[in-house]
């Protein structure tokens, strides 16, 4: 098995339009779509955004008889504290292969919004941290831990900020997301158009050190020509820390697979 995209979105998220069949021009041997859940959405005038799951399941039985690909299930929920108990009531009766654990919002605004800009960088990454922490205790769903610095893209944060302030944060989340045997996400759009490369090489071998040994690589993709974005440059950094594989999830199973 060769890695593929395991975080990536189609028209069934609030914020894409794009179309399975142009992200199948290569017909991988397993594609998954991961589109957004999010009640409450700050970013949408606090609707809930949930993909329609009975268009999945018509739009995949389509796509099989098409394609010699295996398709699988997937979203990524946004978690705010307070919805875990509604959440968990639909996952009981929508089945995914593959859940994506995020943080985006706190309810009354997302970490990318301008408001953010008028608020101090280490209160709102101090709020965003807590609330992470806070989630994966709460929440026990989940396969990967996405884009951890989501909630700091708005500002310049250094590594050396994040390890003066918040690396006792980090350690916390970090040991609950290996206890939980969760995966660490490297993701495209934090590493190439946030400028957060940097962020990765400090939390890397934080993560390890504490016993981290899962990561994925996502394209965050919203577009189709953003499939396996910046795969070569995100798998080159995982070198550089001596990680020799990725891991996939299908459901309860999971499989390990050389770097692209």
């Amino acid at each position: 098995m060769n890695y593929y995209d395991q975080h990536l979105h189609t028209f069934l998220s609030f914020d894409s339009e794009e179309q399975f069949e142009n992200y199948l021009v290569n017909q991988p041997e397993f594609f998954v779509a991961t589109d957004h859940f999010d009640l409450e959405n700050a970013g949408t005038g606090f609707k809930d955004d949930i993909p329609d799951y009975t268009r999945l399941t018509k739009k995949l039985a389509k796509l099989n008889e098409q394609y010699d690909t295996t398709f699988l299930r997937g979203i990524e929920l946004g978690v705010v504290p307070g919805q875990e108990a509604k959440i968990q009531e639909y996952l009981a009766t929508h089945t995914y292969d593959l859940k994506l654990l995020s943080i985006h919002q706190n309810g009354k605004f997302d970490y990318m919004d301008d408001i953010v800009l008028t608020k101090d960088k280490f209160a709102v990454a101090k709020m965003y941290f807590d609330q992470m922490s806070e989630v994966l205790d709460s929440f026990p769903d989940g396969h990967i831990l996405t884009h951890f610095e989501y909630g700091l893209r708005r500002f310049d944060f250094t590594p050396e900020e994040l390890e003066s302030h918040f690396e006792k944060e980090l350690i916390t989340i970090f040991k609950k997301v290996i206890q939980r045997e969760l995966a660490m996400e490297i993701n495209a759009k934090s590493f190439g158009r946030y400028q957060n490369e940097k962020l990765y090489r400090y939390a890397i071998p934080l993560y390890q050190s504490l016993g981290g040994k899962l990561f994925t690589l996502g394209s965050d993709a919203h577009v189709a020509e953003d499939y396996r974005l910046l795969f070569p440059e995100m798998a080159h950094l995982l070198r550089e820390f001596d990680v020799k594989q990725l891991v996939v999830f299908q459901g309860n199973d999971r499989f390990f697979t050389e770097l692209p």
